[in-house]
């Protein structure tokens, strides 16, 4: 069984602030006399459900094409519920109560209920929603050093308001080694998400030297 839990890329995804939206430019060619419609898209590497890749935030860092397979996939993959409210950050103490998924995941998400947002209030989705702390990544090594993905389901790991704490966050993330790559605006909303490990399987859009890229994630069940 496999569950999308990546959202659609169009022209009305919330983004977070400063990111380019995706443009549709329609073009036209002539083929013998035959007029053929054509579009030329454009979008940013972070739009919409995408990963982040070192090379995002780390001199030297390695890229999609480097880090990344035409299919990536993490198993097992557990999904925890911390629920917060506007830009409440994720902190070591909500992990706690959920070690045994922190320790057993090759990917962990986590479910803050913002995802709710996205299509009543994406203003507040893009621009006031719950982040991570940059404690965060260095527990999560600790208690499990296999883990290789983080993703959660808001627009970023950081918050606009507070641009240098996101900076740290994502670094604490990206530049370590082994580095943990980050999922962000995941569509977690699926309750079975939060039940028995399951299978994640990512997709890039594009698959070439980029600092991140939109993907086609999907969730697959036994």
């Amino acid at each position: 069984m496999l569950i999308p839990i990546s959202y659609p890329l169009n022209r009305a995804t919330p983004l977070y602030p400063g990111t380019e939206p995706l443009a549709i430019t329609p073009t036209k060619s002539f083929e013998r006399g035959d007029v053929e419609e054509k579009s030329l898209i454009t979008f940013s590497s972070h739009a919409g459900t995408h990963i982040d890749l070192p090379r995002h935030f780390c001199p030297g860092g390695g890229s999609v094409r480097a880090l990344l397979a035409p299919e990536a996939v993490f198993e097992p993959a557990r999904c925890i519920e911390v629920p917060k409210d506007g830009e409440e950050p994720v902190r070591i103490h909500d992990l706690l109560g959920h070690l045994d998924a922190v320790r057993s995941a090759r990917a962990l998400f986590v479910r803050t209920g913002n995802g709710l947002l996205r299509g009543t209030d994406p203003e507040a989705y893009a621009g006031a929603h719950p982040w991570v702390h940059h404690e965060v990544p260095g527990f999560l090594c600790r208690e499990n050093p296999a883990l290789r993905l983080f993703g959660i389901d808001t627009i970023s790991i950081a918050v606009p308001g507070e641009p240098e704490v996101g900076a740290e966050a994502h670094r604490a993330f990206l530049c370590r080694s082994p580095q943990i790559f980050l999922l962000e605006d995941v569509d977690l909303s699926y309750d079975r998400l939060l039940g028995e490990p399951w299978i994640l399987r990512i997709y890039p859009v594009v698959f070439d030297d980029l600092d991140g890229v939109p993907v086609v994630a999907l969730a697959e069940f036994g």
